[in-house]
């Protein structure tokens, strides 16, 4: 019914938004800098519980999508203003996404899913090994949550997830240069989610 799957879908968004605020002081321990992004992962966490209910198909998989989204927003903001994504707040979202899937009963799903965590970590790690000025361990690390997500919904979401993060990081990098802010870092946290929101929403 779309009364009651909007009514999820705003519950979920608001829950975690919430929890998300009340974080925030955890959030802050990660931060040297402070200011309006600050304080981005109250909206980003509530959109990511609106998306997970929008994804989501059963009960686990609503609760794996906005808690692993909830944990993501965080590391959005760290990455957006420190340009790192910190251990402790990855290792969380991954547990977060795995663990509630364990609940499906889709074994084939969750098994594709691990593997391509394993073979997302693997590429970005050769990837950060032949360009370490590119790419940080940070980053493939938070492949292996990445890739778990889109290898949930299956390879062809890996691929198109992974080259759309590429793309645009070619673009954002283009636009960098013709601003004339050749050599800046550009956090590549940020462009790694919302090229797996793309593949998941339009494959």
């Amino acid at each position: 019914m779309i009364g009651v799957d909007l009514l999820i879908l705003l519950l979920t968004a608001l829950a975690c938004a919430l929890v998300a605020a009340a974080v925030t002081p955890l959030l802050r321990r990660e931060l040297t800098s402070r200011g309006w992004v600050a304080w981005l992962h109250v909206p980003l966490a509530a959109a990511a519980g609106a998306g997970a209910a929008a994804l989501a198909e059963t009960t686990p998989e609503l609760v794996a999508f906005a808690a692993a989204g909830t944990v993501i927003a965080l590391l959005m903001v760290v990455d957006l203003l420190e340009h790192r994504l910190p251990d402790r707040l990855v290792a969380p979202a991954w547990l977060a996404l795995v663990l509630p899937l364990t609940f499906t009963g889709d074994w084939n799903g969750l098994g594709r899913a691990l593997l391509a965590s394993v073979t997302c970590l693997v590429v970005y790690f050769a990837l950060a090994w032949i360009s370490p000025a590119g790419m940080g361990l940070g980053d493939v690390k938070f492949a292996a949550v990445v890739g778990t997500f889109l290898g949930w919904f299956g390879w062809s979401h890996v691929l198109w997830g992974t080259l759309l993060a590429f793309a645009l990081n070619a673009v954002v990098s283009l636009l960098a240069l013709i601003r004339g802010r050749r050599g800046s870092e550009l956090p590549f946290g940020p462009l790694m989610v919302v090229g797996a929101i793309l593949a998941v929403t339009f494959r």
